[in-house]
């Protein structure tokens, strides 16, 4: 029970949820919505695919909705700002001599250009910690978005630091106009 905030957790949730298109929006979302159902909701309008359609004002409605209930909002703002200035998700391998390296909270140092060293936030998707000799697929979120502009799917860049390693683009999309 969420308590007091409840009728204005629903009016975020179902804002929020206004904004999915009809075309993506499934019947259990509003049958969770009329049922209250928050934390199932919330989930929901987090898991969706597509990102032309999920705005940063998306985001913002779902970050607010999770402080409200007291839920980690740190996906959601990730993704408000992937929202603004593009996604960029690679699958990464880290050398059999590296470093384990957390999963969420690194902004390590990447060779992107073959002479020019950049900054990005990493959030590895499917794991805490990623091992030596391991692979997983992250997202990474530039510091200067222009200077990474260049990459195409297939390019390789390198990671830098205690936890070195490698990182294919999979996917990219660019910023929003």
């Amino acid at each position: 029970m969420l308590g007091r905030h409840d009728s204005e957790i629903g009016e975020l949730l179902r804002f929020a949820a206004s904004l999915v298109p009809a075309e993506v929006q499934g019947s259990e979302l509003l049958d969770y919505l009329d049922l209250e159902e928050w934390e199932l909701v919330l989930t929901l309008l987090g898991d969706f695919d597509g990102h032309t359609w999920q705005t940063p004002r998306y985001w913002a409605l779902l970050a607010e909705a999770a402080t409200q209930m007291d839920q980690d909002e740190t996906w959601f703002q990730w993704r408000c700002v992937e929202s603004i200035q593009g996604l960029l998700r690679v699958e990464l391998t880290l050398s059999v001599d590296a470093e384990p390296l957390q999963a969420r909270g690194e902004r390590p140092m990447w060779d992107v250009t073959g002479k020019h060293q950049r900054v990005a936030a990493l959030w590895i998707e499917s794991k805490p910690v990623l091992g030596p000799g391991e692979r997983a697929t992250a997202r990474l979120r530039p510091f200067v978005p222009p200077a990474w502009a260049h990459l195409i799917r297939g390019d390789v860049i390198t990671l830098h630091g205690s936890s070195p390693g490698t990182a294919k683009i999979i996917e990219k999309v660019p910023p929003r106009p």
